[in-house]
Parts: structure tokens; C-alpha cells; sequence
């Protein structure tokens, strides 16, 4: 994860090859008072200003409209929330041992039906419908609280250093606004899923908080970082 980590490349290149067979597509009609996930930033970094999710930032940041950019972002976002939130759902029932894990599992599972539920409410008949997932997949993610803890801890920071390099890319200024408070939310998330590695003594030596400043990440590095868990049966289609 942190080899990927700022390696924006403005010809959409990264430095693995972790992608397997995952594509994401996505029109609808999005709000511009739009709560967006901690995911939406996946498809906001693109792969150069002229390619999919193009956008000249600060103009319409100014003139305060909602183009495609955003829409695209929308259903994609809500694609990705639909994922987190079922693996974490799926985590809380299973009442792991441990109470902090256990109350991990139920905190985070909240935390991004919320953004499943503010998605779908914004993008209405628009909205994409829930992706077909791999139980066997992630049950094996959730084999037992250990294997769990892990998986949220490396899920939490894709998020946070996603928005860095998607921030030029949410053209809206209510959208932006949404996105940052979300943002902070989503770093919570990356502390409090180390810090529970460190404390229960999995991983020792773990720094919740290793970094002054974080770096972002790609669109190319994001989504094969999350399409390499396999959460889902076959290729993501919004």
C-alpha cells in the first residue's frame, strides 16, 4: 500500500498489477448536496484531465454546478460503499470474541450503510443496484476477528489517501465540503483500526498515526488495490 501511495501518474500508470477483472462504469443524476462517501474518490482521480472523469476544477467549483464528473462519481461511489458496508455488516454479525473488534465491526458497519443510504437517497431512480458478492470471498476475510482487524486496517487508509488525489477532481463546492467531512471520518477509521492491531498486540509495532502528512493515491492504485479483494462475483458494472 504504501509503495502506491501519491503515485498519481497523469497517464493513469501505477507501480502493481493487483487489478482482476474489474471495471466500473456509471451515469445518474447526482445532487450537488450530495453526501459523498469515503470511496467517492476512486473514480475522482483519473487518469488525466481528458480521460474519463475530466474536470476543470476551480471553474466549476466557482460557478457551483454538478457535471457528469460527479455524476459518474455518484453511482460509482455508491458501487464501492455497497461492498464496505455488506463486509462490515457481515463482520458485526459475527460477534467476534473480542469486544473492542466486535465493537469495530459494528461502528464501522454504521458508518457506511449511512453513506450507502445518503447515496441512494441522492441519486434516487438513478442509483446502481447492489453489486452480487463472493460470500466465499469474504468470509474468508472474516474467518475469524484477527483476519478481520487486518482487512479493516488496510481497507481504512485507501479511502483517506484517495480524497488527496481526487480533491481536484469533485467539481461542486457543497460536494467538496461533503467529501472533506467525510474524509476526516475516514482517517478515524484508518487510527482506530491500527490502533486495535497495536493495542491487542497483533501488530505490535503498528503506528496509528506514522505520518505528518499523507500522500495521495490514484485512481489506477485505488481500484486495483480494492478489486484485489475480490468482494465481488465478477466485474464491478454501476
Amino acid at each position: 500500500m504504501a509503495d502506491d501511495a501519491g503515485a498519481y501518474d497523469p497517464d493513469g500508470s501505477t507501480r502493481r498489477n493487483l487489478l482482476r477483472n474489474a471495471s466500473i462504469t456509471g451515469v445518474g443524476i447526482f445532487g450537488a448536496s450530495a453526501l459523498l462517501s469515503p470511496l467517492d474518490a476512486f473514480a475522482a482521480a483519473s487518469k488525466s484531465q481528458k480521460g474519463q472523469f475530466s474536470t476543470l476544477a476551480s471553474k466549476s467549483i466557482r460557478r457551483g454546478k454538478v457535471n457528469a464528473n460527479d455524476v459518474k462519481i455518484g453511482n460509482y461511489a455508491l458501487t464501492l460503499e455497497y461492498l464496505e458496508a455488506a463486509f462490515y455488516a457481515i463482520a458485526d454479525s459475527k460477534k467476534y470474541a473480542d469486544p473492542d473488534i466486535a465493537q469495530a465491526a459494528k461502528v464501522l458497519a454504521e458508518h457506511e450503510q449511512a453513506h450507502v443510504d445518503a447515496l441512494k437517497k441522492v441519486l434516487g431512480s438513478a442509483a446502481v443496484k447492489t453489486p452480487k458478492f463472493n460470500m466465499a470471498n469474504v468470509e474468508a476475510l472474516l474467518v475469524d476477528q484477527e483476519t478481520f482487524i487486518k482487512t479493516a486496517a488496510a481497507i481504512e487508509p485507501v479511502g483517506t489517501a484517495a480524497y488527496a488525489g481526487a480533491g481536484p477532481y469533485v467539481q461542486n463546492l457543497a460536494i467538496v465540503k461533503a467529501a472533506l467531512s467525510i474524509h476526516s471520518v475516514e482517517a478515524e477509521h484508518a487510527a482506530y483500526t491500527a490502533s486495535i492491531l497495536k493495542f491487542k498486540g497483533i501488530e505490535p509495532n503498528r503506528n496509528p498515526v506514522p505520518n505528518a502528512f499523507n500522500k495521495a493515491r490514484s485512481f489506477q492504485s485505488v481500484i486495483k488495490e480494492v478489486s484485489g479483494l475480490k468482494l465481488n462475483d465478477g466485474p464491478l458494472q454501476p
